[in-house]
C-alpha cells in the first residue's frame, strides 16, 4: 500500500513540475506562483511514504518548499534571505542523511569534518567582499556564500558515498548537487546582475531536477542494498 502511495506522489510531482515549467516558459506569473511550492510538497510526500523513518529526507524537501514560497517575492531581500536560509538548512538535512545514515557502517574520518568546517568558513569570508558588493546586504552575502559552499559539499559527500559502494544511486546525488548549483547561479545572475527572458523556466528546470535527483539518491540508497 505504501509503495503504491509513494509512486502516486512521485507521479504527481512529475506532472505538477511539467505543468509548472510550461507556465514558467509561457511567463504566466499567476499560475507559476501557484504551482511552484506544490511541486516540492508532492516530492516531500513521496519521501515521507518511501521512507517514513528517515525524517531528514522529507524535512529537507519541506524546507525546499518553504524556500520556494519565500522566493516568490525574490525582489525583497528579507524574503530572499529567508529562502536562502531554508534551502541551506534543507541541504544540511540531505548532507546529514548521507554522512550519518548512509555512511554509518563506513564513516568518513574525523578530520574530514574539521577540514570541511574550515573550508566553509574560508569560502564564506574570502568571497564576502564580492558578495557584499553584489547583493548590497551583508547578511545575504554571508548566507549566500555559505549556501554555495554547502552545495559543493553535497556534491562532495555524494561522491564519497559513491566510492563506498553506493555508486548506482549516489551518482544521482552528484548530478542533483550540480543541477542545484546551476539553478542558484542562474538565480543569482538574474536577481543581482542582469535579468533575462524566461528566467524562471531555466532556474526551475535545474532546481526541480536537483531536488528530484538528490531525494531519489537518498531514498533508493536506503530501499535497495548497496553494491559492495
Amino acid at each position: 500500500m505504501l509503495e503504491t502511495i509513494r509512486y502516486v506522489f512521485l507521479g504527481l510531482f512529475v506532472v505538477t513540475s511539467i505543468f509548472h515549467l510550461v507556465v514558467a516558459f509561457l511567463e504566466s506569473e499567476y499560475l507559476r506562483k501557484i504551482t511552484k511550492p506544490i511541486c516540492l510538497f508532492f516530492l516531500a510526500l513521496f519521501a515521507l511514504f518511501a521512507l517514513p523513518d528517515h525524517p531528514l529526507i522529507y524535512l529537507g524537501a519541506l524546507l525546499g518548499m518553504i524556500g520556494d514560497l519565500l522566493l516568490l517575492n525574490n525582489k525583497n531581500q528579507k524574503f530572499f534571505l529567508g529562502g536562502a536560509l531554508a534551502f541551506l538548512f534543507g541541504h544540511f538535512c540531505y548532507i546529514s542523511e548521507i554522512l550519518f545514515v548512509i555512511l554509518a557502517k563506513d564513516p568518513v574520518a574525523w578530520w574530514f569534518y574539521v577540514v570541511v568546517g574550515f573550508a566553509l568558513l574560508l569560502v564564506t569570508l574570502a568571497f564576502y567582499p564580492f558578495a557584499k558588493k553584489l547583493t548590497k546586504n551583508r547578511y545575504l552575502a554571508l548566507v549566500g556564500n555559505l549556501y554555495l559552499g554547502v552545495l559543493v559539499l553535497v556534491i562532495l559527500v555524494s561522491t564519497i558515498a559513491s566510492t563506498k559502494g553506493y555508486v548506482n544511486f549516489m551518482v544521482l546525488g552528484i548530478l542533483g548537487g550540480i543541477s542545484f548549483l546551476v539553478s542558484d547561479l542562474l538565480l543569482t545572475n538574474a536577481t543581482f546582475i542582469k535579468d533575462f527572458p524566461r528566467r524562471d523556466y531555466y532556474i526551475m528546470l535545474f532546481y526541480l531536477l536537483g531536488q528530484l535527483f538528490i531525494i531519489l539518491a537518498l531514498t533508493l540508497t536506503q530501499i535497495f542494498p548497496p553494491i559492495v
